[in-house]
């Protein structure tokens, strides 16, 4: 955890500056545009991620660097369907999905924070010397982008009530991503093993049932902490923003 390559501590600082740097100015430039308009950048964000998934399954298919890992069962691979379902589908398909787009992409926000080698491997350090880097950096800076522009773009309000949206989310996903890790012997979201040695000590204790069991209630308690938090944090703007509203 905290363990960041000199590369890290460069590349990362910097793009988030650029990401909130350009979400603030977009704040600004659209935050009188009717709402179709302000969704733009997110709409844009959204056919990024799904199009170089979608390369990177081309890329390697046949191709002798090929392994399952490659598949799209990782938990990142979900935003290639959710980011549409909020952005594209309309207003009741996207009450459904944005609040797991919106959580979801916080909590790899602050993954990518804690343990950036969990996440983006050593892609900093040499962004552009394979497709692999490429993928990488680019997939997770994107959704990086989509969690900050949200908020910057309002694009999301986010309730308590939302907590079950997200929680069945990563249920959703543990249904079909426990048993293909196991069938395809891949390390999908650390269901094997652990990166984490405190979580790796437990498995190797408890075995591998308790191990999973913890692994995605940690998932679920970490998706909730977000909404939560995000929700406390926007009925706490909402709550300034009209007592100045009333002042003036």
């Amino acid at each position: 955890m905290f363990k960041w390559s000199k590369s890290d501590l460069i590349v990362i600082p910097l793009m988030l500056l650029i990401i909130s740097a350009s979400a603030v100015l977009l704040h600004f430039l659209l935050r009188n545009k009717k709402y179709y308009i302000r969704r733009i950048p997110l709409q844009i964000i959204s056919l990024i991620v799904v199009v170089i998934e979608i390369i990177k399954q081309f890329y390697y298919r046949g191709n002798p660097d090929f392994t399952y890992y490659v598949l799209p069962l990782h938990f990142c691979s979900l935003f290639m369907v959710l980011m549409p379902l909020s952005q594209f589908f309309g207003h009741k398909v996207g009450s459904i999905f944005k609040p797991m787009t919106f959580v979801y992409s916080g909590l790899v926000t602050v993954l990518v924070l804690v343990n950036p080698n969990a996440l983006i491997g050593q892609s900093t350090s040499d962004i552009l010397g394979s497709f692999h880097n490429i993928h990488t950096f680019v997939f997770h800076f994107s959704v990086i982008a989509y969690f900050i522009f949200s908020i910057a773009l309002s694009d999301y309000q986010p309730k308590f009530i939302h907590c079950i949206n997200v929680t069945c989310g990563i249920v959703f996903y543990a249904v079909y991503a426990i048993p293909c890790s196991y069938r395809l012997q891949v390390n999908y979201v650390n269901i094997l093993y652990s990166f984490f040695e405190p979580l790796e000590k437990f498995r190797l204790w408890a075995g591998q049932v308790w191990y999973n069991i913890v692994l995605f209630a940690a998932g679920v308690i970490g998706a909730c902490l977000i909404c939560v938090i995000s929700t406390l944090i926007y009925k706490c703007c909402v709550k300034f923003i009209n007592k100045r509203n009333f002042a003036e």
